[in-house]
């Protein structure tokens, strides 16, 4: 049998958190928000994640071409809110543009966008 060895080394190491006085200059960072001025995390809260997918659920149980529009309008959404973020460099709520923009995309692919296309299909009409 071969038997196996405990290693006495941490699995994680602490790394030493450096303080504001860092003589460090923008050049030497590696990081692209110390060089371009953007916050160096953006965090989305549980919420957000949440509210999102029931928005795309609930186009899911229409049928799937909703659910991708509503998908889609999210994520343009959440591009919006960080280019917007890059603007005001403020936090900003990451659910109003998101939301909006799936809820838009929801009514314009079930009450406009599918009919036309499922009569197009019916009638065998391409462009």
């Amino acid at each position: 049998r071969d038997e196996v060895q405990e290693s006495s080394e941490p699995l994680m190491r602490v790394r030493e958190v450096e303080t504001a006085t860092d003589t460090t200059t923008e050049e030497e960072e590696d990081g692209l928000g110390i060089v371009y001025g953007l916050p160096s995390v953006v965090k989305l809260g549980l919420g957000d994640f949440i509210f999102y997918s029931v928005l795309v659920g609930q186009g899911a149980k229409y049928d799937m071409m909703t659910a991708v529009g509503c998908y889609l309008g999210v994520i343009c959404g959440l591009g919006l809110t960080l280019a917007l973020l890059s603007i005001y460099q403020k936090a900003l709520p990451g659910l109003p543009l998101s939301i909006a923009l799936g809820v838009l995309m929801y009514i314009l692919t079930r009450y406009l966008l599918e009919p036309v296309l499922m009569g197009m299909v019916a009638h065998q009409i391409m462009f």
